[in-house]
């Protein structure tokens, strides 16, 4: 793969896929943390920084910083990729176990029942706090906005 395509790989992972994004701003109570989940699919470890094992012409000192302070995952095991990874990420069920997120019909129709699978964000939500996504949804017709998020900016085909 030539660099530049690489390069070009890896800023639209971080641009269009932001679903990662998934922000959080704790507004009630000044002891809750504030949570800033980024999740990007199809991205190698090896294209931020912080990791030990990233590229040598890599460098995300944005991210770096952020995870100087917060969390950051090691190991990491999805099993999927695309629309299946973020309904794995959201759901907190593994792929065969999201029973109720499907591509349905003619695109871009999808079945999503919210009581069988909800999205974990918006168990942040009925706690107080102000939930946003942002980044690409491709994840059928139902984005969650005003069940799950309280804000919310997705990049969505054919939206």
């Amino acid at each position: 793969m030539k660099l530049a395509h690489h390069l070009e790989t890896v800023r639209k992972s971080f641009l269009t896929f932001a679903l990662g994004c998934t922000a959080f701003a704790a507004h009630a109570a000044e002891d809750r943390p504030n949570i800033l989940f980024i999740f990007t699919d199809d991205q190698s470890h090896r294209t931020v920084s912080c990791y030990k094992e990233a590229y040598p012409w890599v460098k995300t000192p944005n991210i770096d910083a952020l995870a100087a302070q917060g969390v950051r995952f090691t190991h990491a095991y999805m099993g999927t990729w695309c629309m299946p990874s973020r309904a794995t990420m959201l759901t907190g069920h593994h792929q065969f176990g999201v029973e109720s997120m499907r591509m349905q019909g003619t695109y871009p129709g999808s079945i999503y029942d919210p009581e069988k699978c909800p999205f974990w964000p918006s168990i942040f939500r009925m706690h107080g706090y102000s939930t946003a996504q942002i980044g690409k949804w491709h994840t059928g017709v139902d984005s969650g906005y005003g069940r799950d998020w309280d804000h919310q900016i997705v990049w969505s085909r054919p939206k």
